[in-house]
């Protein structure tokens, strides 16, 4: 006979499974104690039928955790000594949750037991008993802001503009939107810049249906960027962050983009796609929107003098309105969209190159024309 002893319930990340292989199941005897979850729970006096529970011992950098977290949810964490409090905090941080509590469990049952509770900001770079588990307290998350301000919970693509804070129209409308956040292709984990953000809606739209996304959100007019901040706390969108700031003064502190949505640019367009274009990391796409023949021009000559292949699509949109006891149709301004990469789309995709010979020939004659009518509102 053989006695081995584990800590906890040996089948809830524990060695049960592998003598359960190995000797078969008649070949046990089980007899679990509580998990070190269930004791940190317990000395929290908080209840944990809903958390989530990950263990990242020897199990790589998996971020199904970090998905969890996004979306509201409390996750307890089992740790190692790379994924560590210290480490789980700086992820965090880096994801833009720096402010959620981290409630972390010390020698739990032992001499020297100690559960410390603090922001995940105030964790990063802190050192902890080897012996820890570690549980990210869920606050008021994306589904849960949206329930209280009377917005629907679930994510979903074309949020209407009369749920966001703007002025005079200077909106990116959900139609528009839709398209913008199509093209831009987004991918969990990535970093997306939103340039001349407005009102912030491609950016809280985006990481409202991207796991993980981090979103820069650079505004410099004063009454837009409280626009922004207030729209970032109506949907809960943690990881948006709203910079006061001339777009191309800022883009010097900030982390490389895999994505980059340009709302206006202040007049100053071809210095901000050069700007751009050199921070861009591989794979990266650039979508802008544009409203005159003269922004749609420059951005199109701008990535042709740099060898990069870019689309256009036009989004021309009428909706219904009431007229008498009938109906017509209002057109809203045609908006233009121009998407760029740094190689060569998939075989197969549509839209045109100017690879292939545009008719855009000419050399830029000037004119600090936006890409927005209204600089950096958002196109109409």
């Amino acid at each position: 006979r053989v006695a081995v002893l584990a800590s906890g319930d040996p089948f809830f990340f524990g060695i049960g499974k592998a003598l359960v292989e190995r000797l078969g199941p008649d070949g046990i005897v089980a007899l679990a104690n509580i998990t070190s979850v269930q004791a940190l729970f317990a000395r929290l006096k908080r209840p944990w039928q809903e958390v989530r529970t990950f263990s990242l011992h020897g199990r790589g950098d998996s971020t199904a955790w970090l998905e969890q977290v996004a979306g509201g949810g409390a996750v307890a964490l089992f740790t190692d000594d790379h994924h560590d409090p210290a480490w789980i905090a700086a992820e965090l941080v880096q994801h833009g949750f720096g402010s959620l509590p981290l409630a972390i469990g010390e020698n739990l049952g032992l001499a020297g037991e100690a559960v410390r509770v603090m922001a995940a900001r105030e964790a990063r770079g802190r050192r902890f008993a080897p012996l820890n588990i570690v549980a990210v307290l869920a606050e008021i998350g994306p589904a849960a802001a949206a329930a209280e301000s009377d917005l629907d919970a679930a994510p979903v693509m074309g949020i209407d503009e009369a749920a966001f804070e703007h002025r005079q129209g200077l909106i990116t409308k959900r139609e528009v939107r839709a398209v913008v956040l199509a093209l831009l292709q987004l991918k969990p984990g990535q970093v997306l810049w939103d340039l001349g953000a407005g009102s912030g809606s491609i950016g809280i739209e985006a990481c409202r249906l991207t796991p993980l996304l981090r979103v820069l959100a650079v505004e410099r007019h004063p009454q837009r960027f409280r626009d922004l901040e207030t729209n970032i706390k109506r949907f809960g969108a943690r990881s948006v962050t709203p910079i006061a700031a001339d777009a191309l003064e800022a883009l010097a502190t900030l982390p490389d983009p895999d994505r980059v949505f340009i709302g206006g640019s202040g007049g100053r367009l071809e210095p901000l796609l050069e700007a751009v274009r050199l921070r861009l990391r591989p794979g990266g796409r650039v979508v802008l929107t544009a409203v005159t023949f003269d922004t749609l021009h420059r951005a199109r000559s701008f990535w042709k003098r740099r060898g990069w292949p870019s689309a256009v699509t036009q989004i021309q949109v009428s909706r219904s309105t009431a007229i008498g006891d009938s109906e017509r149709l209002e057109a809203l301004n045609p908006v233009f969209i121009v998407e760029a990469w740094p190689e060569p789309r998939p075989v197969g995709a549509d839209g045109d190159s100017d690879s292939d010979g545009d008719s855009d020939t000419d050399t830029d004659t000037g004119g600090d024309t936006d890409v927005r009518e209204d600089e950096p509102g958002r196109v109409d």
